[in-house]
């Protein structure tokens, strides 16, 4: 028996509306999980970005003694130019490093974009080390804070949003139970008729398939929103928040892992409901 489109529409749309409230409360609760994984991606790259502020932004200094001699101030030169995550170290002699600073001598170093904390903790201790610098300065604690912080909000976003998933896969499961059992009659007669399971489980699986697509696209929606009216309130407040920043292309991609998400979900609850249910 030959599957048409039409026919997978229209049974689609007809159990969809028999179990309307269902199916509202399916979405939904898709929708809801589907937000907390968003939020916590957004958040990973969000981190990621604002680690700039000791990329570039705001420097660490190795400053010199002002006792060390040219050649201790070329090897501490050198060795910044040698370590892989060090980008650039700007040296300012006494002249240079008075006219900004008022301070000693000194290198203003400019991290790779993959240092972290751990990479500038280790750069600190080494360069502090030497008999040649008088003091190691970075934002070390400014960004463990932000990068715990953020870290504990996206565990927990990710826990919460599996507990969620897990309940919208239930409830997938259940509506497309319902649905199977109110036409069992017809599901018998197409049988009767030379149907196979797969001519009976399609529209089921699309069923399934609708309700994650809808879903997550009020996931994303939401999390659209909040990007849009709550970060630039929580970013204008300055701590943990100071340099974050995600942008257009981040929601964009967050969103494409969102829709395959909602939609994977929502076909394997299905297939899972129409494959156990099929003999109602």
């Amino acid at each position: 028996m030959a599957l048409k489109v039409d026919y997978v529409v229209r049974e689609t749309g007809t159990n969809l509306r028999r179990n309307l409230t269902l199916s509202f409360a399916t979405m939904v609760t898709i929708a809801i999980a589907l937000t907390l994984v968003g939020s916590a991606l957004l958040m990973k790259q969000g981190v990621t970005k604002s680690n700039v502020q000791f990329h570039g932004n705001i420097q660490t200094i190795v400053y010199l003694k002002a006792e060390a001699s040219q050649d201790q101030v070329d090897a501490v030169g050198r060795a910044l130019k040698d370590n892989p995550h060090v980008a650039s170290a700007t040296y300012l002699d006494h002249h240079a490093a008075h006219e900004e600073f008022a301070t000693p001598t000194s290198y203003k170093l400019k991290f790779t974009g993959d240092a972290n904390a751990e990479v500038v903790q280790s750069i600190k201790d080494q360069f502090s080390k030497l008999p040649s610098v008088y003091a190691v300065i970075s934002p070390l604690d400014q960004v463990r804070k932000q990068e715990s912080s953020f870290s504990k909000f996206s565990n927990f976003a990710l826990i919460i949003a599996l507990i969620v998933g897990a309940t919208s896969l239930v409830l997938i499961v259940n509506s497309i139970r319902i649905a199977m059992f109110a036409r069992r009659r017809e599901i018998e007669v197409m049988k009767l008729v030379g149907a196979t399971n797969w001519f009976i489980r399609i529209p089921f699986m699309a069923e399934g398939l609708v309700q994650g697509v809808f879903g997550s696209a009020i996931g994303i929606a939401t999390v659209a929103a909040m990007r849009a009216w709550m970060l630039p309130t929580l970013v204008s407040g300055g701590g943990i928040w100071t340099g974050f920043h995600v942008d257009v292309a981040d929601l964009r991609g967050t969103s494409y892992v969102l829709i395959a998400a909602g939609g994977l979900v929502g076909i394997f609850g299905s297939a899972v409901a129409a494959t156990r249910f099929l003999d109602v």
